[in-house]
């Protein structure tokens, strides 16, 4: 058999797959942004990108939700995720389904209860430094998310 021209039946093939395969989400940006490092800032614009990057999109005037395919995170699936930005505070939030949300507080080292929140079990929270609190909150299940976790920045 002709060995060029198998190669480039198999690099025609290989082309063709690359091609014809869906893009790949990404939740990398997304991660980033939820550990809320010390110093770290974001922007809308930013925070949207990573959203779409990670496969959720917006309805007008709504939250972002998987589209599609659920999205991974943190050993769950996103249900959904919203941006605020409003003097002087900047919050990006991510609720998850299938997440224990005291495991995942641990796995972080938010064991601060937050005594504010308004959750039938305990939320956690850790203030990262003068301006960064990272917030693990229990889940509701009437909304349909098991934990939601929460960046939030002051100033």
């Amino acid at each position: 058999m002709n060995k060029p021209l198998i190669a480039l039946m198999l690099g025609l093939a290989l082309a063709t797959a690359a091609v014809a395969a869906p893009p790949a989400t990404s939740t990398t940006a997304l991660e980033a942004l939820l550990a809320c490092k010390a110093g770290s800032d974001f922007t809308e614009a930013q925070v949207e990108q990573a959203f779409h990057a990670a496969g959720l999109s917006r309805d007008p005037g709504s939250v972002f939700e998987p589209k599609g395919k659920p999205v991974a995170l943190f050993g769950g699936t996103v249900a959904s995720a919203d941006v605020s930005i409003s003097k002087p505070y900047k919050s990006l939030h991510v609720y998850l389904q299938g997440v224990d949300h005291q495991r995942l507080a641990r796995s972080w080292g938010v064991t601060t209860v937050n005594d504010a929140a308004e959750t039938e079990a305990p939320s956690y929270l850790k203030k990262i430094d003068a301006t960064h609190t990272l917030h693990v909150g229990a889940g509701d299940d009437y909304e349909g998310y098991s934990a939601a976790v929460t960046c939030l920045i002051e100033g």
